[in-house]
């Protein structure tokens, strides 16, 4: 998942700007493909940590294939600080770009997402040809650094603050995209480009057509991105009530992703509410106290509560991140506040101190804020406490809600610390809609909600598989079919074998697995791998499929044609009959239906899997109780 934002420190007065572009407006820092005088420039911000990113590639390849005159794509790096390795590859592939290599290296790094460690980088280096002392010294180039930080000030202040993200044509497109929804934003944005940018080259043909296309909030993608002009600093982080310097409010058009109504239930005699009973709009925080991003969008509140007043109510859900260790104990302590009626004062308190939520500090907090210290540390330690974080937990995950911090307007989400302007564009429009019903308060956000979303782990449309020559494992005529698109050289892939196979172990005659070949085209051993594995099955049935797939697995790491060679004819696979299926490209056809078929069902990435035809996308992992419950759901 990764859309979540990125936290840098803004870029300053005195940072290095962008150089200059050699005439066709793409800063020569920056690394870009495609049709040199494109009509349409693509930014691509990213990161090589994030499994969304790396699975993107295919449509994006597929995309400069299919517009080979009209579209280049220009990266740009939003390393997410939960990624530890990723600023480290980031700067790496900008030190192989300054040897014309950036695209060989960020093949490297999204084939092998879990090997992003500097012998790694200096090994690919030298495969890819490059000159590794040199490439070793750019690497610790500060100026490498700062153009990594640019680009995430500039991603964080126009909305991409989570990846993968693109402007398209200089408008906002989020998240790892079919084939098809990158077309449809190319066209719109080709018919843009072509009326702005008519005589016009370089820079002043981008900023005219982002800016057509994009309108004002286009024009800043162009000048943060490409012309290194620098955003406004985003407010320090401190605690909400404080005076920060006011934030750039970002592009002001809502979230392409926050149209949808979900159902988040509000009890004000429960919950922690700020605000009128009688608001327009009913705002829903899911949050943090250690998470950074969620002080900075605490701060993007306070700007919210200050420009609307009474015209909105603030909700506080507690989401204490599993590997944030101080977070747990520091929103049971909130929650006895909240028995005393100072929530928000000590939430204050918690977001302005991060490093330090400690008991000793609770205490002295407490005390600050004239509690009964006796009574706040008796509730803090009452289950009861420990009851409320729970079920908030549990609500976040029934509305898709994983990271912090997490946002309901009206029932409309608003995922990550996203710019003042993206708040406003929502709220404006939710007033419009409370004062055209003319209703307000409590009663009216429950009818908004009453008909809301709850995230389901089955979706709801059921796809027509055509499963003819795809192998599998278990009894053909089983009621339940799970389908799982994958790639062998992929590492998610690999980890989802094991629990798959505990589900046919436990549930022997009642389910089958196919697998279904989708083949990413950044692997360069998957089709040889998905072509040995379907000759074993076409070879030897279900027994020498399972045989060769473990084993594929199982040496992910050191495939190579002799290894896929070795692992198939150890396993029975006819030598002479593998040699003609890899040199005469048997399977290609099959392999192209194959991921034609999961495309339209919308396969983003592998694995992707899908139950008597329905995407299964698990939020707690794929245990046996996880499968229980979806298999449960197929027959509501």
């Amino acid at each position: 998942g990764s859309a979540q934002p990125a936290q840098v420190a803004p870029a300053a007065e005195g940072q290095a700007a962008a150089p200059a572009d050699a005439g066709n407006g793409i800063p020569a820092t920056m690394p870009w493909k495609g049709a040199p005088n494109a009509s349409v420039t693509i930014l691509e911000v990213s990161d090589f940590q994030c499994p969304f990113c790396s699975r993107v590639g295919p449509a994006l390849k597929d995309l400069l294939a299919a517009y080979p005159n009209d579209v280049r794509i220009v990266w740009a790096n939003q390393p997410l600080p939960f990624h530890n390795n990723a600023k480290p590859a980031a700067i790496a592939s900008l030190a192989a770009h300054r040897q014309g290599k950036f695209w060989e290296m960020h093949d490297k790094m999204f084939a092998n997402q879990q090997g992003l460690t500097q012998d790694n980088f200096e090994k690919w280096a030298k495969e890819i040809g490059l000159d590794v002392e040199k490439f070793k010294t750019d690497q610790k180039d500060p100026a490498l650094a700062t153009q990594v930080d640019r680009e995430q000030a500039a991603a964080n202040a126009t909305g991409a603050g989570g990846t993968p993200s693109f402007f398209i044509g200089g408008k906002l497109l989020q998240g790892a995209l079919p084939l098809d929804e990158f077309k449809k934003a190319v066209d719109a944005a080709l018919a843009d480009a072509k009326a702005a940018g008519a005589g016009k080259t370089g820079i002043e043909q981008i900023k005219a057509a982002f800016g057509k296309h994009g309108g004002e909030a286009g024009t800043k993608v162009a000048e943060y991105f490409l012309e290194g002009k620098a955003p406004a600093a985003a407010p320090a982080e401190q605690a909400r009530g404080g005076d920060a310097p006011k934030a750039d409010e970002g592009p002001a058009q809502a979230p392409p992703d926050s149209f949808d109504i979900w159902k988040v239930p509000v009890d004000a005699k429960r919950d922690a509410v700020k605000g009128s009973d009688d608001a327009l709009v009913t705002i829903v925080e899911i949050s943090d106290f250690q998470c950074p991003f969620c002080t900075r969008a605490a701060a993007t509140v306070t700007e919210v509560e200050k420009a609307y007043g009474d015209k909105v109510r603030l909700v506080f859900k507690h989401h204490p991140l599993p590997f944030h260790d101080k977070a747990r104990p520091a929103h049971a302590a909130s929650i006895a506040a909240n028995k005393q009626k100072k929530f928000w004062e000590f939430a204050d308190k918690a977001f302005a101190n991060q490093q330090a939520l400690t008991d000793e500090n609770f205490t002295a907090w407490a005390k600050e804020l004239g509690l009964d210290v006796a009574k706040f540390d008796a509730d803090r330690k009452d289950p009861a406490a420990e009851k409320i974080i729970t079920e908030d937990m549990e609500m976040a995950g029934t509305v898709g809600i994983r990271g912090t911090p997490g946002f309901f307007i009206n029932g409309r989400k608003v995922v990550g610390a996203q710019p003042l302007g993206v708040f406003k564009a929502v709220i404006d429009e939710e007033i419009k809609k409370a004062e055209a019903a003319g209703k307000k308060g409590q009663a009216y956000y429950d009818s908004i909600i009453a008909q809301g979303k709850v995230f389901s782990e089955l979706g709801d449309k059921q796809n027509e598989f055509n499963y003819d020559r795809l192998p599998f494992v278990g009894k053909k005529d089983a009621p339940i079919t799970i389908t799982v698109f994958s790639d062998f050289q992929c590492p998610y892939c690999s980890r989802v074998a094991k629990p798959l196979h505990d589900v046919m172990e436990a549930n022997k005659d009642k389910v089958r697995i196919v697998f279904a070949h989708f083949p990413l085209s950044f692997h360069d051993k998957a089709k040889p791998a998905s072509t040995a594995a379907q000759l074993a099955f076409e070879q030897g049935g279900s027994e020498m499929f399972e045989k060769v797939h473990d084993a594929l697995f199982a040496a992910q790491r050191e495939l190579s044609d002799d290894k896929i060679k070795e692992i198939a004819t150890a396993n029975g696979v006819d030598k002479a009959k593998l040699e003609e299926a890899l040199s005469s490209n048997k399977y290609e056809e099959l392999f192209k239906n194959t991921m034609s078929m999961g495309e339209r069902a919308g396969v983003e990435g592998t694995p992707s899997i899908y139950i008597n035809g329905r995407k299964f996308e698990p939020q707690a992992g794929l245990t046996p109780d996880v499968f229980a419950k979806a298999f449960a759901l197929l027959k509501k």
